[in-house]
């Protein structure tokens, strides 16, 4: 692919998604997607995402078998998260290493919220997380990060036109290495039944000299009140790198308390 057509694929894909966007009832951020939102369990309330997830590069596949996403409300604004996973790793032409992955630990507050669901409504957060490994050993096998990560976003939802959407953007603050800009939009739409939805998402990620446009889609079916599943794929499209994603995916549960 010639780098003129690199350029604008990010930007094809991008419109793409708010044309979707415009035709579609309702945005949901969070898993099973990359991109977040503003919303927040509710005050004293959890929310615990149970799922497998990874993605296939040219080099080999990196798979969390189980990741445990905690999330715990602290009034109606404020949501505290601990994500452990337990990953393994496979680089072609060598065995497989497993071992405790890298931790992320974060707060997220919903600072303007003004019913977001309604027309002319917006609400707005930032979300600093912090990405390390807690383990030597998985550091030593590839397994968990290196280096520490900080990233720092802003979410926003809002409703418009008879349709809503979400958003983030944020800068991801690597330890020895560049620093990374994110930007995604989400959105979904009620897929024939109340208990399903459908999702899509554009989310880039830039950092010198590479740029990174994840297309996913995925469902969220309602199984009870307390019990969501979640499923998404996708691939990355940009330039031509080991570590591009060539096939990502999520499955998984959501309980909520």
């Amino acid at each position: 692919m010639t780098s003129f057509a690199h350029a604008r694929l990010p930007r094809l894909l991008v419109a793409l998604v708010l044309l979707l966007v415009s035709a579609w009832a309702a945005a949901q951020g969070g898993p099973p997607l990359v991109t977040d939102d503003p919303g927040t369990p509710g005050d004293g309330k959890w929310e615990i995402n149970l799922a497998s997830l990874g993605g296939k590069a040219s080099h080999g596949w990196d798979i969390d078998a189980l990741d445990a996403d905690i999330n715990y409300g602290v009034g109606d604004h404020i949501q505290l998260k601990l994500d452990v996973p337990w990953t393994y790793a496979h680089e072609d032409g060598g065995p497989w290493n497993s071992g405790l992955g890298s931790v992320n630990v974060g707060v997220k507050w919903r600072f303007v919220d003004r019913d977001e669901n309604s027309e002319g409504g917006f609400a707005v957060s930032t979300y600093p997380q912090f990405l390390s490994a807690w383990s030597e050993s998985s550091k030593r096998k590839g397994i968990a990060t290196a280096n520490k990560q900080f990233y720092l976003p802003i979410e926003f939802a809002t409703a418009a036109g008879g349709f809503e959407f979400a958003g983030e953007a944020g800068r991801n603050f690597v330890q020895n290495e560049d620093d990374e800009w994110e930007a995604g939009v989400v959105a979904s739409h009620e897929c024939g039944s109340e208990k399903l939805d459908c999702l899509v998402e554009v989310h880039q990620t830039w950092v010198p000299h590479n740029s990174q446009t994840l297309l996913n889609f995925g469902i969220h079916y309602k199984i009870s009140d307390s019990l969501i599943f979640l499923a998404a794929a996708g691939r990355e499209f940009g330039n031509k790198t080991d570590d591009q994603q060539k096939f990502i995916y999520y499955a998984g549960f959501q309980l909520l308390r």
